[in-house]
């Protein structure tokens, strides 16, 4: 099968991916979930090096009238020289915060509630009218997190809300994920990756014209009032910390968009 072919899931998939349990083995119903919007074989073969042949269980998926083979001008890939430069740009040190962004950090972060152990940290920028998507009728969510299984639930979650969604782990799928049009109009991530600096990726996003303004949830283990400071001071949107229930995490998504 050509790993350049792209795939998305139909209605049917997404009702599958809703459904408790559902018709689907757990592991298909993953790799049906990690597809959503569009994606590749190469880019499944990636994040799933483990699971045996994904060519041929996308093939079932096409046939039972989970997915559906995209045309290729439904979402363009970016070429490669352009994935190449964003990476080498992913890989630069971000300037540090300037003592006026860390006070501000600081501000946001004294305006919400106490910190306790065990307390559900959450702290998020709204903007004042609605983010409309920049392409289509969906927004596009790009999920950056190396934690599979956490990455598989979050896609769930906003795929199973009306989003479109696209995952990366490391940083060349983060350069890759992008690169792609439309580009993303949310990104959530963790700061905790695979083979880069979580806070240095975020703070290099808010230095590139086309991400500057884009809402970045971060949403991680961390929960240290150092490492909420550090995260909003380089230009977090919002900040959750872990485990994040589905509901909170669809609700803080449509927040930082300014829906409803």
């Amino acid at each position: 099968m050509n790993d350049t072919l792209s795939y998305r899931t139909t209605a049917k998939g997404q009702a599958e991916i809703a459904a408790k349990p559902g018709a689907l083995k757990a592991g298909t119903k993953g790799l049906l979930a990690a597809v959503g919007h569009r994606a590749t074989v190469a880019e499944l073969r990636a994040r799933f090096p483990r699971a045996g042949d994904i060519s041929g269980a996308l093939a079932l998926l096409v046939k039972d009238g989970y997915l559906e083979l995209l045309p290729a001008s439904v979402e363009k890939p970016a070429p490669a020289p352009v994935v190449r430069e964003l990476e080498n740009f992913l890989s630069e040190r971000p300037k540090e915060p300037t003592l006026q962004q860390r006070q501000q950090a600081e501000g946001t972060l004294s305006g919400a509630r106490r910190l306790k152990a065990g307390y559900q940290i959450s702290i998020l920028n709204r903007p004042e009218k609605p983010l409309p998507p920049r392409g289509g009728d969906k927004h596009v969510v790009l999920v950056i997190d190396s934690h599979e299984a956490e990455a598989l639930a979050a896609a769930r979650s906003l795929m199973q809300n009306g989003f479109d969604v696209r995952g990366a782990a490391t940083r060349s799928e983060i350069a890759a994920a992008l690169g792609k049009t439309p580009l993303p109009d949310l990104i959530i991530m963790d700061v905790d990756l695979r083979d880069a600096v979580g806070l240095d990726v975020l703070g290099k996003l808010r230095e590139h014209a086309e991400f500057r303004d884009t809402p970045i949830i971060v949403v991680t283990a961390r929960a240290e009032r150092d490492d909420i400071v550090a995260a909003l001071a380089y230009g977090a949107s919002g900040y959750l910390n872990k485990p994040v229930a589905p509901k909170t995490l669809v609700r803080h998504t449509r927040d930082a968009l300014g829906l409803d």
